[in-house]
């Protein structure tokens, strides 16, 4: 009599995690593409075609992020906002694929552990 209560404990919760996890990949597309549209140069021009999974890091340095943001990119605008990062904070990512004048690409953006901002992108 327990062991089929154990499978549907077990069943449940497995159900419950998936939920939460494509919820938080939802939420991290609409941050990626609330930030695409704010700050890229020309974001008619860009087909957005699919994103990757969502993953955590905590291995990306400050002296990466900070060349991360301070790099020239054609795609974007200069001098875009981000949101305040502290050294050792997970970082989730998230790769973006679009189509630019008839070329595929893609991008990985970093968000903070919240989703409430884009830390960085290449």
């Amino acid at each position: 009599m327990r062991q089929p209560r154990a499978y549907l404990i077990l069943s449940m919760l497995c159900t419950i995690l998936l939920l939460i996890s494509c919820g938080q990949r939802y939420e991290a597309k609409g941050v990626v593409k609330a930030f695409v549209e704010a700050n890229a140069t020309d974001a008619k021009q860009l087909e957005i075609t699919s994103f990757g999974k969502l993953d955590s890091t905590r291995i990306i340095s400050d002296s990466i992020i900070h060349e991360l943001r301070n790099r020239k990119d054609p795609m974007f605008k200069s001098g875009i906002s981000y949101p305040e990062y502290h050294k050792g904070e997970k970082l989730l990512f998230i790769r973006m694929r679009y189509r630019q004048d008839g070329e595929e690409h893609s991008k990985t953006f970093y968000l903070d552990e919240h989703l409430t901002g884009v830390v960085a992108y290449k």
